[in-house]
């Protein structure tokens, strides 16, 4: 299984690559890819990031370097930084006791590329490649489990496990992102070692979250967390309330990996029944999840349990269109985001084929918020003095209803003289 090096590395990345490894070798040191790099390249697929291993000490590498930045140097690890990329070179490490099922207690250097891979998590993750030579090396069969789509840990899984909480997360995790299955040893390890998995950050769960939303198979990440029955180790209060919706779960994977607001709600919309926003926010606040991503999944949660309610689709009106549906989008994205017909077409995992409608409307440019009228408080106070200033919302609010039902109404004139049909309403 030849790796395509050359083809597959864009020239920018490349000749920093080829710069690292030739900077440490010309120095009298090893040099070889790592980790989840080559695995991606022996998957044809171009890495995301590029990681190093080498016999050099980190005081070593920081000679050879201009900028290199002490990510991780109590480990090993230093970061090399080229044209504002960055690049991790770790020493060849040799892990000794693990005492928080997170990191190990202390850390010995290597002095061969064997010693290294043999403390690694899983078989693919475990080959390294010469840049210069070609040469891959593949001391645990990972590009067999690689061909197999298999995921299996270097050594006793349980013991791996034991060494890292996070491990069998990332194994899920994998499993989603690459459409690998777990070996089937490696999964019942998964089970015997929940007790270590629990001492996993919030924010480190979380983030294996996120990493699988960025795959085209998110749905499988939280249908595995539901059946390993992962998901109470960190939010214990949804132990008994989990079941998952095939339809709805499996609409997660339609959703743009660019809205993750829209993927949280899907997802938690999947797994509880009659989810309420305090739920999701409570959920979502417990994971640590950013206020952004609450705020913005709680939106989305909004226009799915609207869309729910609907009942016969075909007879929405526009005026329900605009007032239930485009209003709060634009209302909670206009500042930060371009509301195109590009964006729209990202929600149809909400409204499926009605999507198209809700772009025609948009394009139309109709008046959706107050902010939308030909008219503001201020004209209002100019041309009825005597008019309550508290009663102002009240009026505005009129004025919108009446306009996102017959937008040619937004002009200044006609809602001045609907201003004032409103006030001797009131008066009478």
């Amino acid at each position: 299984m030849p790796i395509n090096f050359h083809s597959l590395v864009p020239d920018f990345y490349r000749h920093h690559l080829e710069t690292i490894d030739s900077t440490l070798k010309k120095a009298g040191y090893e040099c070889y890819l790592v980790g989840g790099s080559v695995r991606d390249l022996v998957m044809n697929k171009i890495p995301k990031e590029y990681d190093f291993t080498t016999n050099a000490e980190p005081k070593q590498v920081k000679k050879l370097f201009r900028t290199v930045i002490d990510t991780g140097i109590d480990h090993g690890t230093v970061t090399i930084v080229l044209d504002k990329v960055n690049y991790e070179v770790t020493t060849y490490r040799i892990d000794k006791d693990y005492h928080d099922g997170r990191r190990p207690e202390h850390v010995e250097f290597g002095t061969t590329l064997e010693e290294d891979l043999k403390r690694r998590d899983f078989t693919m993750n475990a080959l390294a490649f010469d840049i210069q030579t070609g040469r891959l090396v593949d001391e645990h069969f990972g590009l067999k489990d690689i061909e197999n789509k298999m995921i299996r840990t270097i050594g006793n899984p349980i013991k791996r496990f034991s060494e890292d909480g996070l491990r069998p997360i990332r194994a899920l995790r994998f499993a989603s992102t690459l459409n690998f299955t777990i070996e089937t040893e490696t999964k019942k390890a998964i089970q015997e070692t929940k007790s270590i998995t629990q001492k996993v950050s919030l924010e480190r769960f979380q983030d294996e979250i996120l990493k699988s939303f960025l795959g085209d198979n998110p749905a499988k990440m939280i249908q595995l967390l539901v059946e390993e029955n992962i998901f109470p180790l960190f939010v214990p209060n949804l132990s008994n309330s989990i079941s998952i919706n095939l339809n709805k779960i499996n609409s997660l994977n339609q959703v743009s990996n660019d809205l993750v607001g829209m993927q949280l709600a899907f997802a938690f919309d999947s797994l509880i029944s009659d989810l309420t926003p305090k739920n999701l926010e409570s959920i979502l606040r417990s994971l640590k999840f950013s206020g952004q991503n609450i705020k913005d999944s709680l939106l989305f949660l909004e226009l799915m349990n609207k869309w729910y309610s609907i009942g016969n689709k075909n007879s929405l009106s526009f005026y329900q269109i605009k007032k239930e549906l485009l209003a709060p989008v634009k209302r909670h994205f206009q500042q930060r985001l371009v509301i195109d017909k590009s964006f729209l077409n990202k929600l149809f995992p909400i409204f499926g084929t009605h999507t198209d409608t809700l772009i025609q409307v948009w394009e139309e440019k109709h008046p959706l918020l107050l902010s939308d009228l030909a008219v503001n408080g201020n004209d209002l106070a100019k041309n009825f003095p005597e008019f309550p200033k508290t009663n102002f919302g009240e009026l505005l609010n009129y004025l919108l209803d009446l306009v996102l039902e017959s937008p040619k109404e937004n002009e200044f004139q006609r809602l001045i003289i609907h201003s004032a049909e409103f006030i001797n309403k009131l008066s009478k």
